[in-house]
């Protein structure tokens, strides 16, 4: 099968190209996407401490290793997550309960927008554990 037949659904003139999406269309795959990245956190998070649990170290070593920047900054990134899947899980819940249906493009940025103030005071918590060299201040 050639693409070329498929222009109903990968074309340009397609609802699924992504300038012809719609914002809610994008909420939508924001929200499985970022649904998805919990779920392997969840797995890979359950994977380290099993496996921290039972290393040598112990919980002191395991404290160590996630203290350091990079780690702080990939738990940054996971708080980013969930205030994102949070806020839209939220509108979603508006929607079931009859609230804003007729202004959901209102709705999502105004979720948005509470996210955003979220994530920067959530960023502004912990700027010096990422940011400030260990020891420094």
């Amino acid at each position: 099968m050639k693409i070329g037949n498929l222009k109903w659904l990968f074309g340009k003139n397609s609802e699924f190209w992504p300038t012809n999406m719609k914002t809610g269309m994008w909420a939508w795959i924001g929200h499985r996407i970022t649904g998805l990245v919990l779920v392997v956190y969840v797995f890979m998070h359950l994977s380290f401490l099993s496996t921290a649990s039972v290393s040598s170290g112990g919980f002191d070593s395991l404290m160590e290793v996630t203290s350091q920047p990079l780690f702080v900054a990939m738990d940054f990134v996971l708080v980013i997550v969930v205030i994102y899947h949070a806020m839209n899980g939220a509108r979603v819940m508006l929607f079931d309960l009859g609230v804003g249906i007729r202004d959901q493009k209102f709705v999502f940025w105004a979720c948005m927008a509470i996210g955003a103030v979220l994530i920067v005071a959530g960023l502004w918590a912990v700027w010096d554990l990422i940011f400030v060299p260990s020891g420094g201040g």
